[in-house]
């Protein structure tokens, strides 16, 4: 579950959001705070604001966390020292627009809170919230309040009584709204599916009472959300974790601070840096495309090596490639999984048309390092199978959002005969579901006689492929969500079955 709460500067967030995390035991994300957190070492370092790459450079290299004390209360740490109230004042009021305007602070600052968002329910709160960091939140809400009703609460919260004073910190809103709003990258705008909420005159309890209402209108509308994988916690914990006192209550623990060289994955400007390095996690996150150079050589001489090699053992033959080669947008690519041999096939297909293709591996393939290393730089995506891995999912939703394709077989193993039990893991049509994006049915044949974990010895022969028609879910007529991602699984299996049953009738003997 994510809440986002977006809306101009003493809006009310902050106190919403926290307030709202402790009533639901959602994890506080406070994006704002990890701006002024990159202000204030830039001012306490004496780094000047308008040299965007020493800004950035403050950012990619200082450590934010958020630490809980035994009050309920959540403290900012600035590399392990408590800016909850430094990072407060009329200084960094003043300087941090300048600082989130800046768009490579902006890349290292939503990769991290993706990052952090990803290891479980989180409520966040900014100015981009629902249209950059999570377009795609399950509760979106955006805070209006009047300038002056604005001012006066913050005039309260610094215990400002002098009426000159406050009219400053009214002036300084309407500066600083003035600079989000027609900021270039990310401006403060309220996302299309928003819920505007007007502030001005409710107490936080009617605040906190009514987005309660939006997020359990949010869980209704999911029955069964723990089975559909979305990351909704199921209703009996959610009812236990809400009678337990704030001081007992258990908190969600926050991730350490991941490294900064991570680009946003929708931005070609994050490309990731030549020579540093760069944790697995990074490559996971990021489009092929801002792969730094050397790991995109790496990954075009495994496609050229794998490419010559493969066509020339086994002669294989893509039909109706053009549905793969020539789609708009990321799809996800669907296929029964005869051998090793099947995820070479169609990525080198695709990648030598243009395509950039993303297999989903199973997690046990990178337990030693060094495979680690090389199918996260080759754009393998790890699962964990048998558990609802959301950050996968994320992952993988992302990917197909910018362009890539996704490639899964959802039969989870290799089948070597048409006796062996297959179960069908149907997590592929959610990811579809999430991103919106077709499924492409794909089929193989020939690749269990002599081809890398097929069966028997490696051999020479031939290898059958072909694509169908995507499916999309405007053809799927049921409206409930979890039905609708079901229906999908069984036509998109259906197809690809009917395709291979296609494909041995066209080349007897071939299985």
């Amino acid at each position: 579950m994510r809440v986002a709460i977006d809306g101009p500067a003493g809006s009310g967030k902050s106190t919403l959001a926290h307030a709202l995390a402790e009533r639901l035991n959602l994890t506080m994300l406070d994006t704002g705070a990890m701006y002024r957190s990159v202000t204030l070492a830039c001012l306490e370092g004496s780094v000047d604001l308008e040299d965007d790459e020493a800004v950035t450079e403050v950012a990619r290299r200082v450590r934010i966390e958020f630490q809980t004390v035994e009050d309920g209360t959540q403290h900012v740490l600035l590399d392990g020292r408590d800016v909850s109230e430094a990072i407060r004042t009329a200084e960094v009021d003043a300087d941090v627009s300048r600082v989130s305007a800046i768009p490579a602070v902006r890349v290292a600052m939503v990769e991290e809170q993706r990052r952090l968002a990803a290891t479980g329910d989180v409520v966040a709160e900014g100015r981009d919230i629902g249209t950059v960091v999570f377009p795609d939140a399950e509760v979106k809400v955006f805070l209006t309040a009047d300038p002056a009703a604005r001012a006066h609460r913050r005039a309260l919260q610094r215990n400002v009584e002098n009426p000159e004073e406050e009219l400053a910190i009214l002036e300084d809103l309407k500066r600083r709204d003035e600079a989000d709003s027609t900021r270039e990258t990310a401006p403060l705008v309220a996302a299309e599916d928003a819920y505007r909420m007007d502030t001005s005159g409710m107490t936080i309890e009617e605040e906190v009472q009514r987005i309660t209402e939006l997020v359990e209108a949010a869980k209704a509308s999911v029955p069964d959300a723990k089975q559909d994988e979305i990351g909704f916690e199921d209703e009996g914990k959610q009812k236990a974790d809400a009678t337990e006192s704030p001081k007992t209550a258990p908190k969600k623990a926050t991730p350490k601070k991941a490294s900064k060289d991570a680009s946003d994955e929708d931005k070609p400007a994050g490309r990731m840096r030549v020579f540093a390095h760069h944790e697995p996690d990074e490559f996971y996150d990021t489009a092929e495309r801002d792969f730094p150079i050397t790991s995109r050589a790496l990954l075009g001489v495994t496609i050229g090596v794998c490419g010559i090699l493969s066509k020339t053992l086994w002669h294989w033959k893509l039909e109706g490639g053009e549905k793969l080669w020539k789609a708009e947008g990321g799809q996800v690519v669907v296929m029964n999984h005869e051998s090793m041999l099947d995820p070479v096939i169609i990525v080198v297909s695709g990648w030598m048309h243009g395509r950039r293709m993303r297999p989903i591996s199973k997690s046990e393939l990178s337990k030693n390092k060094i495979a680690e290393w090389f199918f996260a730089r080759v754009g393998a995506i790890p699962v964990e199978r048998g558990t609802a891995d959301i950050k996968a999912i994320r992952r993988a939703q992302r990917a197909l959002q910018r362009g890539e394709d996704i490639v899964i077989f959802p039969e989870g193993t290799r089948i070597h005969s048409d006796e062996q039990e297959v179960t069908i893991h149907g997590g592929f049509a959610l990811i579809a579901q999430l991103a919106k994006a077709p499924v492409l049915p794909i089929a193989i044949v020939g690749a269990r006689d002599g081809a890398p974990g097929g069966n028997g010895p490696l051999r020479p022969g031939r290898v059958w492929m072909k694509v169908g028609e995507p499916l999309t879910f405007d053809q799927i007529s049921e409206k409930n969500r979890k039905k609708r991602a079901k229906e999908m699984e069984r036509l998109a299996m259906e197809r690809v079955y009917a395709l291979r049953d296609e494909l041995r009738a066209a080349h007897p003997g071939k299985m």
